[in-house]
């Protein structure tokens, strides 16, 4: 069988703050497993969220020289022990990156701040990202919303939508938005990114679920008891524009050597980056 060269894994994985220190299923214990599912995977572009800086340190090691670990904290390295990173991970040998940037989730997105009623500062990541085996460039975006303001969930989804189409305006690209949401998929904040907006015309998003119209759809969060729930509502989201076609999608709940290495499924995607007339194509 031809090998399809337009085919693109792509994983969202969050992969749980370290700060169960006195439990067995603290970092340490998982770290391996974490860097695992990510090789394992296959993916030429993963996005993290919870990563700590140590975390960051612990899964680069792990990674070796084959990956590139790419974004910046959400306290821009002023807080070290409570910056949480929403990066983004490419494999070297399937991609490499033109662009990172991260912003924040708030009315002050170029600046450290948080919105409304959020417990944190919430960031998005993203990066332009070139696929050495077909030629082109794609832009990923790798987020975690609120875990507890509906308000600052919808913020989020607005400020991401308007750096889309600020992006869009400059150089259309085909574009990815995963990650974390903290929200299920009829919540306001999913349904806003999902549907066409009068406010982003050019911006239309499938997620991965949706596009297969998947019955075996199942929880992502599982707080380290590996429990499969079909039917229950995901967390976790990949979402595409229309440049991807979706060709599969799976949330990965085999425990790696018996243990989880979050309380987190990963949520893997496989596209296919359609031909694109030459006007168009990146």
């Amino acid at each position: 069988m031809q090998k399809d060269e337009n085919l693109i894994r792509i994983v969202s994985f969050n992969l749980k703050s370290d700060f169960l220190t006195r439990s067995k299923n603290k970092w340490a214990n998982r770290r391996s497993l974490a860097a695992k599912v990510i090789k394992d995977s296959g993916a030429a572009i993963i996005g993290v969220q919870e990563l700590l800086p140590h975390m960051r340190k612990d899964v680069g090691e792990l990674l070796d020289m084959d990956y590139s670990i790419l974004g910046f904290g959400r306290f821009s390295g002023r807080k070290p022990h409570k910056d949480e990173h929403s990066d983004i991970i490419i494999k070297n040998s399937s991609a490499d990156v033109r662009l990172i940037k991260t912003f924040w989730l708030s009315k002050n997105p170029e600046e450290i701040s948080r919105a409304y009623y959020a417990f944190f500062p919430r960031i998005c990541t993203v990066a332009e990202v070139h696929l050495k085996e077909i030629d082109r460039t794609i832009r990923v975006f790798n987020t975690h919303f609120d875990h507890i303001c509906g308000l600052a969930r919808m913020l989020g989804a607005k400020v991401i939508l308007e750096y889309m189409q600020k992006f869009n305006q400059q150089r259309p690209m085909p574009t990815i938005l995963m990650g974390d949401l903290n929200a299920k998929p009829h919540s306001k904040a999913v349904r806003y990114l999902r549907e066409h907006n009068k406010e982003y015309p050019d911006i239309h998003l499938t997620d991965v679920y949706s596009a297969l119209h998947c019955c075996s759809v199942g929880n992502t969060l599982h707080h380290f008891n590996g429990k499969i729930k079909v039917g229950a509502p995901p967390i976790d989201y990949i979402f595409v524009s229309d440049e991807f076609e979706v060709v599969d999608s799976k949330i990965i709940t085999d425990p790696v050597e018996g243990k989880y290495p979050s309380d987190h499924y990963p949520l893997l995607a496989t596209l296919r980056l359609k031909e694109m007339p030459l006007a168009h194509s990146v």
